[in-house]
């Protein structure tokens, strides 16, 4: 079994679906059913099974997944280390950034980073801050950068730190919240724990949303157009031409959303998360 291997048989673990596995790997399912059977022929055991609702790992399959994500880290950081030996910064960065930052934050400090070190190959993973997290749990990343509150043992970085805010149309500023709609969208539990707690002390406890997005964009156009009013991080807001009021938590300090930067240790001594770890520090 090779490298290819075991990133295949990872990438079916979490799809469990070969369609699927062969889009992202680039690879025709047939040559991904020969390599699984060529895999189940050296381990002498069958490592999965499919059905109508797609592929079925048997017990031996699932034991061996630590096993093939230990190699596949093992493998990564050996390039890698190979790679910081020379002059040259190079390399590898497998990055996990938030919505958010990916969209209002991280291409201006890409286009530095990339035109500074252009050796370096940046492969980069946005998504919710909570699935990039699972990532970086399983070494996926080498290195994240989240919103919102993270257990974390490793080295760990407040990048920014802005406030939350009240938004709305002009049309709507300073008219009762509870005359119009209130806009939710999906966030984590602790900052929805927070808005939460901020509604109550306004008298809006048990207000629920008339209109529930997933794009923090979306929202905020639906408020410009006095669809309601709903509560968005400063970071979406510098070209806002709406209401907006910055929020107080219940013991009158600022009502705040905080950006991490998050990596494991082993990856701090490579030269690109290094320098490009100073970047983020600087510009984010």
């Amino acid at each position: 079994m090779d490298e290819k291997d075991y990133e295949l048989l990872l990438e079916l673990y979490q799809s469990k679906n070969i369609t699927k596995t062969a889009r992202k790997l680039f690879i025709t399912q047939p040559a991904i059913t020969k390599r699984i059977q060529k895999m189940e022929e050296d381990l002498q055991c069958q490592l999965m099974i499919r059905s109508k609702r797609g592929v079925i790992f048997t017990p031996a399959g699932e034991s061996i997944i630590p096993y093939a994500t230990s190699i596949l880290t093992s493998s990564r950081l050996l390039r890698e280390q190979a790679h910081a030996s020379q002059s040259d910064i190079c390399g590898t960065i497998q990055l996990g950034a938030s919505l958010n930052f990916s969209h209002y934050r991280l291409p201006k400090i890409l286009k530095q980073f990339t035109t500074r070190y252009p050796l370096v190959d940046v492969q980069i993973f946005t998504g919710q801050s909570r699935n990039l997290y699972q990532k970086l749990l399983r070494d996926e990343l080498s290195i994240a950068i989240l919103r919102g509150e993270y257990s974390w043992d490793d080295p760990l970085h407040l990048l920014s730190s802005e406030p939350m805010c009240l938004v709305c149309s002009r049309d709507n500023a300073g008219r009762p919240l509870t005359e119009y709609p209130y806009i939710g969208r999906h966030t984590d539990a602790i900052l929805t724990g927070k808005i939460q707690d901020w509604m109550a002390r306004r008298g809006l406890a048990g207000i629920s949303p008339k209109i529930h997005v997933d794009d923090i964009d979306t929202c905020k156009e639906m408020t410009r157009h006095g669809l309601g009013w709903c509560i968005l991080p400063r970071i979406c807001l510098d070209n806002f031409d709406g209401y907006c009021e910055e929020l107080l938590l219940t013991d009158g300090t600022p009502f705040m959303r905080n950006t991490y930067v998050l990596y494991k240790q082993p990856y701090g001594h490579l030269p690109q998360i290094r320098m490009f770890l100073s970047y983020l520090l600087e510009r984010g």
